[in-house]
């Protein structure tokens, strides 16, 4: 069954209508007909099993709900993954993967050694980052789309994180391989706000790994191995998320 996160503002009692963009992805790109059913999700938590009806005058699509529920594929601890800005397609390869694994924000940051040294960002490239997290979310069944922020420095995002959340880890390759791992530093977290630091190509350097232990961030290693970046970003949310029990 095909999803589609909508605005509340389009569910209107017992009926969905369809803005035109979705409208027209119904018809000319799915090619779906009157009579099937599709999933709509007003991205608060409610699934609505739609049964599609005629177009509009104007064109748009409507649906009939026929039965609703609450999403149950959403974690229970929202990762909040702070990442390195990076070239265009590793960014938005680690969207649609971290999307589906479970990641609930994205928090893109600027440091020393990333590839971009400016947080600004054009309207457009956050407008289609936004929409490649969102057809993700689609795909893989999500319950509520995640939060893409926009950039900010390192340190501001440090200072961020290890207040607003319930414990902050940073995934550091100059650990010793016997140093603390993530299962260690898992063991006993109870809190729902978990934020996962992954450095750029470059890495943290000595002096920011110090500055995030000292704004009460906890520094780990994720094995013997060293990932490349976009690999990083993706095993260490999902290592998180199993040992928590919230795959």
């Amino acid at each position: 069954m095909h999803h589609f996160f909508l605005s509340p503002d389009d569910i209107h009692d017992l009926q969905v209508i369809f803005p035109a963009q979705v409208s027209h992805q119904i018809k000319h790109v799915l090619r779906l007909a009157t009579g099937d059913r599709v999933a709509v999700l007003d991205n608060c938590g409610s699934i609505y099993t739609v049964v599609l009806r005629n177009e509009t005058a104007g064109g748009q699509r409507v649906g009939d709900i026929v039965s609703t529920q609450m999403a149950t594929s959403e974690p229970q601890v929202q990762i909040s993954l702070f990442i390195g800005l990076s070239s265009r397609e590793k960014m938005e390869w680690i969207f649609q993967k971290g999307t589906e694994i479970g990641v609930s924000a994205f928090c893109p940051f600027v440091s020393t050694r990333t590839l971009v040294s400016n947080t600004g960002l054009t309207e457009g490239k956050m407008s289609r980052w936004k929409r490649i997290i969102q057809e993700a979310a689609e795909q893989s069944g999500r319950g509520k789309l995640p939060v893409l922020n926009a950039p900010e420095k390192l340190a501001d995002c440090l200072r961020n994180a290890t207040q607003t959340n319930g414990l902050c880890l940073l995934a550091w390759e100059g650990l010793p391989e016997d140093g603390a791992n993530l299962k260690e530093a898992l063991r006993g977290f109870t809190g729902d706000k978990l934020a996962l630091f992954v450095g750029p190509e470059g890495g943290f350097s000595d002096a920011e790994v110090a500055s995030a232990q000292g704004a009460g961030c906890q520094v780990v290693t994720l094995g013997a191995r060293i990932f490349r970046m976009e690999t990083a970003a993706i095993v260490f949310p999902a290592l998180a998320l199993h040992e928590l029990g919230h795959v």
